[in-house]
């Protein structure tokens, strides 16, 4: 061990070129039949590799999926000359592979100005929209958003959390709080009425914010930027309705000491279809990564989410970003990192297929300045249906403990 402990650095840098040979031929040999095994394999190569370095050396474990969720959101906004007012309230529930349960409870308040021409009133009961709707609107706000996450060990004890919530009881401390701030944009256009119309709404928001591990004491800053609309046509009593969204996150982590430990990059994606009993126009200012559709009656599609995460710990990872921190402006560095992201980053895809439903009613007339009411209750369901990974430098491999979860 004495001798060892003065053991030349050319000497590891033998061995390990030695050790490549060989992992590179055990990789060539078991790439096609079993990528898990060659994942595990090159996973245990690195982080020998990082003892070796004398870096800090993270272990890449697959984090449990999302296997199935349900949504229950509410909005209501009221405008005034051009003062608008919005308030949002949801929760989240989240099914995981590994048979906990995530709750998230979040409130939205928005404020700004709001402009149309037109008017209507309308009302839906059990799926059928009665009124009619000829108006054209723009809205712009600030918003903000604060938000807890709970983690449940079971169904029973999410169900009992679920209660507390819902009595407006403060359940035990939780798991994640969260806080955004930003702003939001929307069009909207209706005509018609509960026999024959079209409407169209767009919306378009951008928003920074925080959120804080308690367990781990880890921070993440995000920057959130999305987009999402939708169309109806109603000939009748019933027509069509489709909806189409997309959201990118970015997110930095930092732990304890505020030293940055991950770099995250998070894109969803949604198109749904299906009919609407009658057509409504509706115009509800959510924010940019709600849910798809906005309508009476139901919608059913699929949604796509595809996440990377870098772990800067990693010597390779570690190197690119205080390349990247020493230049920030640098072709050179920016192309380092995202090479570091392509390559060293854990990757993972999951599509779900998704269904909701939603109903409520509004008034208000405008001509320059407005008055109106607009309120809505949605409920919102997904299910996984297909999940693979990448683990850093690995192959891809199905996520066969999630989808059968």
């Amino acid at each position: 061990m004495r001798s060892e402990r003065g053991q030349a650095t050319v000497d590891y840098v033998a061995i390990v070129a030695v050790l490549a040979i060989v992992f590179g031929a055990a990789l060539a040999s078991a790439a096609v039949g079993a990528p898990g095994i060659v994942n595990a394999v090159a996973g245990q190569f690195r982080h020998a590799l990082c003892l070796v370095g004398g870096g800090r050396c993270p272990e890449w474990r697959s984090k449990p999926c999302s296997v199935a969720t349900t949504r229950d959101a509410s909005h209501v906004a009221v405008t005034v000359v051009l003062l608008r007012f919005d308030r949002d309230t949801y929760v989240l529930r989240e099914r995981m592979s590994d048979g906990t349960v995530r709750l998230t409870v979040a409130k939205t308040r928005g404020l700004g100005l709001e402009s149309g021409f037109g008017g209507g009133a309308r009302i839906t009961i059990r799926g059928r929209a009665i009124g009619a709707v000829d108006e054209a609107r723009v809205a712009a706000q600030l918003v903000g958003t604060t938000g807890k996450t709970y983690v449940a060990q079971d169904e029973r004890q999410a169900d009992a959390l679920m209660r507390a919530i819902r009595a407006g009881v403060a359940p035990s401390e939780p798991r994640e709080e969260f806080k955004q701030g930003g702003v939001r944009a929307l069009g909207n256009v209706g005509i018609g009425s509960s026999a024959a119309g079209l409407a169209l709404e767009g919306l378009a928001g951008t928003m920074i914010g925080y959120r804080r591990d308690r367990s781990s004491g880890n921070v993440t800053l995000t920057l959130d930027a999305g987009r999402n609309g939708w169309g109806a046509l109603s000939v009748g009593l019933a027509g069509p309705a489709g909806a189409v969204n997309g959201s990118a996150t970015f997110g930095l982590t930092l732990d304890r000491e505020r030293r940055p430990i991950a770099l995250s990059v998070s894109a969803t994606g949604s198109g749904s279809l299906g009919a609407m009993l009658p057509l409504r126009a509706t115009s509800t200012l959510r924010e940019a990564t709600a849910r798809a559709g906005g309508f009476s009656g139901s919608l059913r599609g699929r949604r796509w989410e595809l996440g990377a995460r870098l772990d800067l710990r990693d010597p390779v990872a570690a190197a690119a970003w205080a390349r990247f921190r020493r230049g920030p402006a640098s072709a050179g560095a920016i192309g380092a990192l995202g090479a570091a992201i392509g390559d060293q980053a854990q990757l993972d895809v999951r599509t779900y297929r998704t269904a909701g439903t939603s109903g409520g009613g509004g008034a208000g007339i405008a001509l320059g300045v407005r008055l109106g009411v607009d309120l809505e209750h949605a409920d919102d369901r997904s299910t996984l249906i297909a999940a693979a990974s990448r683990p850093p430098a690995g192959l891809w491999e199905p996520r066969i403990d999630c989808v059968r979860a």
